[in-house]
Parts: C-alpha cells; structure tokens; sequence
C-alpha cells in the first residue's frame, strides 16, 4: 500500500556558500572525519535498530567524495541493507535527486517521506510509530512535536526537548505527482501548510548538540532517567562515555526552568495558532 523513505543529505557542495567563503570548500576531509564518526555513533546506529525495517533510507553524499571515505559509506551498506547511498553534483542537485531516486523504487500508490539530519537520532520506534498513522490519506505531514536532546560537548546534558515543525517530520501522500517531506526546504516553512498532523507525548527523536552544529543549541529541560537514551541505540561505549561525564542536574536546574518555560510557550503558541487557522480557513 506504501513505501517508506527516509531522506538524508550529507556533505553537499553549496556553491554560493563555497563562494562567500573565497570560493574555498566549506566541506573538508576533516570536517568529513568528524562527521562520519559522529554519524556512524549515533545516527546511523540509531536507524540500524529500529523495530521496524519496512523503509528505504537514502543518503545523499557528493560525487566529489573520496575514495578513503567511500569505502567506508560501502561498508555502511554491506552491513544494513536498507542503507543507500547516492552520489550527486552538490546541492544543486539535490531536490530533483530526491524525486528522480524516489520514483525509480515507487511501485505503490502510496508514500511516506521522513526527514532526517546526518547528525542526529531517532527512538527505535520512529518508523513503526510514522508507519502507525497512515491511513491512506492523500497529504498529510506528521510532526511528533515531542524529543529528546543530547549534548555531548563541551559538557554532556540529556533532557527533553519539544518543537512544532521540527527536522524530523514526515509526509504521507499519494504517489500520483508526489513532492516528498523535501518540498519544503526548511522544515518551518511547514508552519504554512495546513495538512500537518501534530502527535504529542511520544518521544520520537533526540537531536545532537556538537562544536560543528552551525545553528543548534543547547535547549533542553528535564531531570530525565539516563536509561531513557536506551531506545536511540547509539554506540554502546559512546553512550557508557557519555553516562560517566554527564552533569547533575542541579548544575544547570535554573537553566533548565528558562527553557522549559520558553519551550513550551512556543509549542502551545504555534499549536493554538494552527488550530484557530484551521477554523478559520
């Protein structure tokens, strides 16, 4: 009935950001170091385990990828089959990428498109709790509102985290002259579109805070029980590491209070205005 896709960019080449940098790439072997390390950690474990394997995930690298670090993308394939990696000409090429590789697979009348970054996780139920709410319906974004966020540098918190239209939503839609979760290129301009479902109180991802986050912050809340990361599968030495540096709570309880408050003014905000939109349109 349908076909699920998971939708990954990697290391992309931006040409007017390359080119607002004195034409010098943005992407480098280091920066591709690091960065297979941290998705080989945390998202790529996290996707290897989940409970449900009806998906397809394709992850899009840049055809300027070196062999050293090809062969280590081969190996992600050989040991999870559902792992797909394809090679494009920047991110120029990525939207019509997305449709092209998408409809070569299509073969249902349905699809289900989810966004996922290279450097964050997502809950061993992602995919069967996405798949749970289909039910034929010709466009309809899923968000799951509520997360989790890790911060693993400089210092190591876990706690809740919560965001409406966040980078992890999915869209279900007929496959006749379909568009994908990718349609938008920010997942907020999704805020605009008045087929999105909201699901509250499942805890479906965990976004990574790192140095080379570009944009991401640290904005969790909440004393939470540590064996709740559990369910994101991320490397088992990794997460042992983490559990031993991770501060107390009462470190950052202030901070957390703030955040709390601003986060959750934000949710039911953007929610009571979705709702009164609805109504009014």
């Amino acid at each position: 009935m349908f076909q699920h896709f998971v939708i990954t960019r990697f290391n992309l080449r931006d040409p007017a950001l390359e080119k607002a940098n004195g034409n010098k790439p943005l992407l480098d072997d280091k920066w591709m170091e690091d960065r297979l390390e941290l998705f080989e950690n945390y998202c790529y474990s996290s996707i290897k385990n989940q409970t449900e394997l009806n998906f397809t995930w394709l992850v899009f690298f840049d055809i300027s990828t070196p062999q050293v670090f090809r062969t280590i993308i081969d190996r992600y394939a050989a040991e999870f089959s559902n792992f797909t990696p394809i090679y494009i000409d920047g991110m120029n090429a990525y939207l019509p990428s997305i449709k092209s590789e998408v409809a070569k697979r299509l073969d249902q009348p349905y699809l289900i498109t989810s966004r996922l970054d290279n450097d964050d996780c997502l809950h061993k139920d992602y995919m069967k709790e996405v798949q749970a709410q289909f039910a034929q319906q010709p466009f309809m974004a899923i968000d799951f509102i509520d997360g989790y966020t890790l911060q693993i540098e400089p210092v190591v918190r876990f706690a809740k985290r919560s965001h409406v239209h966040n980078p992890f939503i999915s869209l279900i839609e007929k496959s006749d002259d379909f568009v994908t979760v990718w349609s938008r290129k920010r997942h907020g301009h999704w805020s605009k579109v008045k087929k999105v479902l909201p699901v509250q109180n499942k805890r479906m991802w965990m976004s990574i805070i790192h140095f080379e986050n570009a944009t991401n912050t640290f904005l969790g809340y909440g004393d939470i029980d540590w064996q709740k990361i559990k369910a994101f599968h991320i490397d088992a030495n990794i997460e042992s590491n983490l559990k031993q540096k991770n501060i107390p709570f009462n470190d950052w309880k202030k901070q957390s209070s703030k955040q709390q408050l601003k986060t959750l003014w934000k949710v039911y905000f953007k929610l009571f205005n979705r709702k009164m939109s609805s109504i009014i349109n």
